[in-house]
């Protein structure tokens, strides 16, 4: 990987790759070159066949992304054309985000806010320490959301509460993020890290064309009937069917020991 920015880390331990946002001085916002680098590091995860679940992060323990860095604005929103440009390789991530085959966790502390809500919302699961904090203060900065990401948040919490989170740009503490559904657990901060580690162990032990086949099927149900992509699905259906790994599950459960599974 050749990362540019010197505000992205990455790091691959075991079967998990790591992408950090690394802009600590500025509480992890969204500067340029952040998401360029960071599209690097997820379609080179995607290439490898030994990471098996990534996470995501902020640098330290005080934000995981506390949104786009308002000082770059003018130069990237200098206009509509310029705003236009400055979002195609944002939008690119979100889209590689959303089609990695593998598992992708977000692990918040502290700031989640404007874009980085966002960031996180590209995440299949969402684990957050008890101090972090949610918003999209677009009714405070002037902006009209991008409707993808809109749909998004509307997806995960109905559009009755997306629009109180767009209307009244309110900070949400964790429990309410919780109740909401907009994060899937919450985890005492000293903990985070490991209970987020341990959990993507056990998703990486799991069968890899499974769990690929479920993440395209549930993203695939939230499409109208007429946008599915149904002869990918059977054809993956047939596939895990067909596959050495379904018949070891079969002779781990006769022989009475944990299954060991390859992804073929």
């Amino acid at each position: 990987m050749n990362l540019t920015s010197g505000l992205i880390g990455a790091h691959i331990s075991g079967p998990i790759g790591w992408l950090i946002w690394d802009n600590i001085t500025k509480h992890n916002a969204l500067s340029p070159g952040m998401t360029e680098d960071a599209l690097e590091v997820i379609q080179s995860y995607a290439a490898d066949p030994a990471i098996k679940v990534v996470i995501m992060r902020g640098a330290g323990t005080r934000a995981f992304i506390s949104g786009g860095d308002i000082k770059s604005f003018d130069i990237t929103r200098t206009n509509p054309e310029t705003a236009a440009r400055s979002r195609e390789i944002p939008a690119r991530l979100r889209r590689t985000m959303l089609d990695l085959e593998k598992p992708l966790i977000a692990m918040i502390h502290g700031y989640c806010l404007g874009g980085g809500l966002g960031m996180a919302l590209n995440a299949d699961l969402r684990f957050a320490s008890p101090d972090s904090q949610f918003s999209v203060p677009a009714a405070i900065r002037g902006i009209a959301y991008a409707p993808d990401g809109l749909k998004q948040l509307v997806d995960l919490v109905g559009p009755a509460i997306a629009k109180d989170i767009m209307f009244s740009a309110r900070r949400l503490n964790a429990d309410e993020a919780l109740r909401i559904g907009l994060i899937n657990r919450i985890v005492d901060a000293d903990q985070l890290e490991a209970e987020t580690i341990a959990y993507a162990e056990t998703l990486a032990a799991n069968a890899p064309l499974s769990l690929r086949a479920s993440k395209f099927f549930i993203n695939q149900l939230g499409l109208e009937c007429a946008e599915r992509d149904e002869a990918r699905m059977e054809a993956m259906q047939r596939e895990a069917e067909a596959s050495e790994d379904f018949k070891e599950a079969t002779r781990s459960f006769v022989e009475k020991r944990k299954p060991v599974f390859h992804g073929r």
